[in-house]
Parts: C-alpha cells; sequence; structure tokens
C-alpha cells in the first residue's frame, strides 16, 4: 500500500488523531523513550500528534504513539534539503526536527499540509523563522 490509499484509509476508519496529516521521519528522544522511524504527525486542539505507522504503510503501532503541546513551542522553521525538508520546532532550549519527503506525487499532501499547520502555528502566536539566505 502506499502513502497516499493508506492516509485515505485511515481517515475512512476514523484512525487519525488529528487534523493536516503529514508523513514525517522521526528521531526524537523524551528523556524516557526513544522514538523513530515513519509517523504521521497531525495537529488538533493545541496537540502535535505523532502516530507510528510501520514500512509497508499496512496498519498504525499505538504504543510508539506520542504527543508534543503546542504552547511548549516558541517558533517554526521548514527547511529545504536535499529531496526533503525538515519541519523544525524551536523551544526555548531545543529544536525538534522532522523530516519529509518533497517532490513526489504522493508526498504533496504533505507538503501541503505542513504548510497548512504553519499557518496555524502563526495564528497560535508561533514565530515563523525564516530561511538564512
Amino acid at each position: 500500500m502506499n502513502r497516499r490509499s493508506f492516509l485515505l484509509e485511515m481517515r475512512r476508519e476514523g484512525q487519525l488523531k488529528g487534523d493536516k496529516p503529514c508523513f514525517v521521519m522521526v528521531k526524537y528522544n523524551d528523556g524516557n523513550r526513544s522514538y523513530r522511524g515513519e509517523y504521521i504527525m497531525s495537529l488538533r486542539n493545541d496537540k502535535f500528534y505523532f502516530q507510528k505507522v510501520n514500512r509497508l504503510f499496512e496498519m498504525l503501532r499505538p504504543k510508539d504513539d506520542f504527543e508534543l503541546k503546542v504552547k511548549d513551542f516558541i517558533g517554526f522553521k521548514v527547511k529545504a534539503l536535499n529531496h526533503r525538508n525538515a519541519f523544525m520546532l524551536y523551544s526555548n532550549d531545543d529544536i525538534l526536527s522532522f523530516e519529509y519527503m518533497v517532490g513526489l506525487r504522493e508526498t504533496f499532501s504533505t507538503e501541503e499540509n505542513i504548510e497548512r499547520i504553519g499557518k496555524v502555528l502563526v495564528e497560535k502566536g508561533l514565530k515563523r523563522i525564516e530561511e538564512e539566505e
């Protein structure tokens, strides 16, 4: 199953926790646990939701899900990399970076939803940090 089909199936079954779902690669350690791999990142009710997906996009792995509160961050940036981008969340003492693929037909919804999430974050008072020239 591809990303688009998987996401449509999750929407149809009501399994997505948030709105504006994006496929992101996660390397995150919250001090208690380490999270790695591909996740569906979404936003709802001032929380980022990260839902773990298996490699073949066949199912979610809820035991590996986690959440982050929007209020814990002061800004964000979308940084262009080679063949992928990074969505970066800034707190007072840390930067969390989540990479996502770009430029493919099946990644358009992720690219579009990252921009939508950015607009919501600005409305909530987070600063958009512009890319340095």
